[in-house]
C-alpha cells in the first residue's frame, strides 16, 4: 500500500519535472504557495474542495477558474489532479516536498532558523549572507518563531545545531549554578 508520503512525493516530484521541463521551477512553487494559502483562508473553498458529494471534475473545475489566469499551469495541473483524486489533505505536504526536491536538485542548502521573534529584512539577508560564505553553497532559511527560546537565534544547518538561545544560555548557567559550592561550604 502506498503511504501518503510517497503518494505527495510523487506529486512533488512531477510537478519539479514538468516545472523544470518549462523552465518555471519558482513559478510553480510561488504558484503551489498561493493556492495552499487562498484554500487555507477560505472555509467555504476548502470544504467545496473536501467535499465528497462534488464531482471531481467540478472541484478541477473550480481549481482551474480560479487559479488558471495567475498561476503556473504545471502547479495548477498537479493541484487539480490532486484534489480531485481526493488528495486536498495532502496539498500542504505536496508544496513541501517539491520546494525540499527544487532545492536538493539547485544544491542548496536548509537552515532550519528559530528566534524569538520575526527576522528583520535585514538580519535575514546577513544570516543567509555568512551561511553561504561559510558553508560555499547557496542557503535558504526556514524561519520559525518560538518565543520559547526568549531570545537569540538557533540554527540547524548541515546535520549541526547552533545554539545562541538566551534560553540555553540561562540553562548552562543554572547548570553550573547547581554544582556549584554554595555559600558557607568548605
Amino acid at each position: 500500500m502506498t503511504t501518503k508520503s510517497e503518494i505527495s512525493r510523487t506529486y512533488a516530484r512531477v510537478l519539479f519535472d514538468l516545472a523544470t521541463a518549462v523552465d518555471d521551477v519558482d513559478g510553480a512553487d510561488t504558484s503551489l504557495a498561493l493556492m495552499l494559502e487562498t484554500i487555507e483562508s477560505s472555509g467555504e473553498l476548502k470544504d467545496a474542495l473536501g467535499d465528497e458529494s462534488i464531482p471531481p471534475t467540478r472541484k478541477r473545475a473550480i481549481i482551474c477558474e480560479l487559479f488558471s489566469p495567475s498561476s503556473s499551469p504545471e502547479a495548477v495541473s498537479i493541484a487539480s489532479v490532486a484534489i480531485e483524486r481526493g488528495h486536498l489533505e495532502l496539498m500542504d505536504a505536496i508544496a513541501r516536498e517539491y520546494r525540499e526536491i527544487a532545492e536538493r536538485e539547485r544544491g542548496v542548502v536548509i537552515a532550519e532558523v528559530t528566534t524569538a521573534i520575526e527576522l528583520s529584512e535585514e538580519l535575514r539577508a546577513s544570516l543567509v549572507s555568512k551561511l553561504t560564505a561559510a558553508l560555499r553553497r547557496p542557503v535558504t532559511l526556514r524561519e520559525r518563531v518560538d518565543a520559547a527560546i526568549v531570545g537569540g537565534v538557533v540554527i540547524k544547518v548541515a546535520g549541526r545545531v547552533l545554539d545562541g538561545s538566551l534560553a540555553s544560555q540561562l540553562d548552562q548557567v543554572r547548570a553550573a549554578l547547581s554544582t556549584a559550592p554554595q555559600g558557607g561550604e568548605r
